[in-house]
């Protein structure tokens, strides 16, 4: 008997399955309004929900999980709920789905969602809301857009967060430019604190590109931690979404002749010298810097400035160096390339002029860039050219004697004799100077050994260079990495280098951007292209 009321227990156990209930905050709830949807099972369920049905029609901003148990006679009661704070963006009437708890499901359930209350200019009456423009929604690929996030609120707000633009349909960077800033103005007889964020967004691919809306996320109503009442009003939960921004990116125009597409606002290239280059001496080095400066452009986007220098002029370029500053309008990318100049001839030198496309976003045409030809004088080195004048005065002397012999041999053997002792000291000098060059070889054997030592670091340091380059121009992150650990662990062999973090810590602020991007493609939770 006692086996057959076990087996009628267990059979009713299966039977009778958790009634899991959907409940709502209130209803109708107001577009861009949170609001809670509270799911709740009689029974234990083990089980954890899958809410992404509701990814649909709503945005889950949070969620929580309580638990209760009560024994009240000897009986034992389980209860679960499932608090979520959800909102809509949209307005009408909308289900919510089935959701799936382990082998339960919920019933579908009907809500309805009402628009906000507009004001006659098309601004929210609500104590918070939230505006943004935009330069442009035309604009070209690659090109600047400058993105203005304006927050409005009238009453104070705690835990208060604003979400940073985020792009669906293409491909953009998005960089924060500027300080914050914040103001008063009055709307409607209502004056509003106005908190202001400012963001470039330069497209990646033409077409359609949609900026996501910009979420607000606060609470209202809270005092401070001594003046909390638990009899009093609670603090109420607040949500506010931006309209979202759709911009018509336009392809490179078949206008453009450049070999690199450069849409700004400006673009300007200019010279230094570190000597005046009226003042240049033959074999004496001086360091010429060309600086490309484009409104509108990230110093990442402006291209190397080339210029065919005369073969009497033998150049070493540097490293570029990038810099980055803004104003009101924007970016101003800014590059510089540095050559070491040595001139090898004296005499006037031409130096061909440089021109460079670029496509003026303002006036929507074809521009150049040019930093004009010009002329330089170079002063030919006097030690240089000492053996030439030499050879005239020689020429001379022996013109000279020459002349005399056929009037008295006497005289020419004595006028004979007078320009060779000059030689006679010359060579001298030059033995000397052969022996101590002979010495100085000697000497400096070791010291040879460790500049070739020097030089073959130089060599490998480029040849890891050269992988980095190779690894950025395929366009894969995992073989940049690698190649990044590998530069990284040879130029700081002293510190323990075994992640793009370590690197980091090195490194200057624009590199450390882009490694940041580099890791959030290896280890986001979204996958997304990355261009090297």
């Amino acid at each position: 008997m006692n086996y057959k009321l076990l087996i009628t227990l267990l059979f009713f156990s299966q039977v009778l399955q958790a009634e899991i209930m959907i409940n709502v905050d209130r209803d109708p709830v107001v577009v861009d309004e949170s609001f809670q949807l509270i799911f709740e099972s009689d029974q234990k369920i083990n089980a954890e929900p899958d809410f992404s049905p509701l990814n649909k029609s709503f945005t889950v901003l949070n969620s929580s999980r309580r638990s209760n148990t009560q024994i009240i006679n000897g009986k034992v009661d389980h209860s679960q709920m499932w608090i979520l704070t959800v909102i809509s963006n949209k307005s009408g009437t909308f289900d919510i789905p089935s959701i799936r708890f382990g082998k339960e499901f919920t019933k579908p359930r009907i809500i309805k969602v009402v628009p906000g209350a507009q004001s006659k200019q098309g601004k929210s009456k609500d104590d918070i809301f939230i505006e943004i423009e935009v330069n442009t929604k035309t604009p070209y690929v690659q090109a600047q857009v400058v993105y203005t996030v304006k927050l409005y609120h009238s009453i104070a707000t705690t835990n208060a967060s604003l979400s940073e633009p985020k792009i669906s349909g293409g491909q953009a960077v998005i960089k924060k430019f500027g300080e914050d800033s914040s103001y008063r103005t009055e709307y409607n007889g209502k004056r509003f604190e106005v908190y202001q964020q400012k963001y470039v967004i330069f497209p990646q691919s033409s077409g359609a590109l949609e900026i996501e809306p910009i979420m607000f996320q606060g609470q209202t109503g809270a005092g401070g931690f001594f003046s909390f009442d638990p009899f009093g009003p609670q603090p109420q939960s607040i949500v506010k979404r931006s309209a979202a921004i759709t911009l018509d990116v336009k392809p490179i125009p078949d206008s453009f002749t450049g070999d690199t597409w450069l849409p700004a606002n400006q673009l300007n290239i200019q010279e230094q010298w570190s000597i005046d280059p009226g003042k240049l001496q033959q074999g004496e080095a001086t360091t010429r810097t060309l600086t490309l400066k484009g409104n509108g452009l990230a110093a990442s986007h402006l291209p190397a400035v080339k210029s065919n220098l005369p073969e009497t002029l033998k150049q070493y370029p540097d490293q570029p160096e990038f810099q980055e500053l803004n104003n009101a309008d924007g970016f101003i990318g800014i590059r510089r390339d540095k050559m070491v100049i040595i001139p090898t001839e004296g005499g006037d030198i031409s130096l061909p002029a440089i021109k460079i496309p670029w496509w003026n976003t303002v006036t929507d045409k074809l521009e150049l860039a040019e930093l004009p030809g010009r002329t330089i004088h170079v002063d030919a080195n006097a030690i240089v050219a000492a053996p030439t004048d030499s050879g005239i005065k020689e020429q001379g002397v022996s013109n000279e004697i020459s002349s005399t012999k056929s009037e008295n041999s006497n005289e020419t053997s004595i006028k004979t004799i007078e320009p060779e002792l000059p030689w006679k000291w010359v060579s001298l000098i030059l033995f000397v100077l052969w022996l101590t060059t002979l010495i100085f070889i000697l000497i400096s054997r070791r010291k040879t050994i460790a500049v070739d030592v020097k030089t073959d670091k130089k060599l490998s340091t480029r040849q890891y260079l050269k992988q980095i380059k190779q690894a950025c121009k395929k366009n894969d992150p995992a073989m940049t990495k690698q190649a990044l650990l590998e530069w990284a662990k040879n130029s700081w062999p002293n510190n323990k280098i075994s992640s793009i973090n370590a690197i980091k810590e090195l490194s200057e602020k624009d590199f450390r951007l882009n490694l940041d991007k580099l890791n959030s493609c290896l280890y986001g939770k979204t996958s997304s292209q990355w261009n090297g």
